[in-house]
């Protein structure tokens, strides 16, 4: 699909009071400690803005990004795992979709993450 030709036809995108997540995916990398985030947003006029956070079973951040103004629908991350010595375990990855302050997230998702021991 052109993604040109995509943007151009505006039926498509929606005003962003009806912007939503779609789906969040993590998928732990072998060596345990790079996790890759798949987030996938309804097709927008105004470009969203997002805070991706992972936490630990105790509820501890242990990584996390922002994103300023994506410009694409369909968004993939590497996150890695900061003081973890051991990465095995239950984690939470938390996505907050906004567009003028944190503190007031259009939308939220939640994913669960279980890294194996080795």
């Amino acid at each position: 699909m052109n993604v040109e030709l995509f943007l151009q036809n505006n039926d498509n995108l929606l005003p962003r009071n009806e912007v939503k997540i779609e789906s969040v995916a993590a998928d732990p990398y072998p060596d345990r400690q790079r996790i890759k985030i798949s987030v996938q947003v309804t097709p927008f006029r105004e470009r969203p803005n997002l805070e991706i956070v992972i936490r630990d079973s105790d509820g501890s951040r242990v990584a996390g990004t922002s994103v300023i103004e994506s410009m694409v629908f369909n968004m993939e991350f590497v996150l890695h795992l900061r003081n973890v010595a051991d990465p095995a375990g239950n984690y939470t990855i938390q996505v907050l979709l906004y567009y003028d302050t944190i503190e007031e997230p259009q939308d939220t998702h939640t994913a669960d993450l279980h890294i194996s021991a080795t």
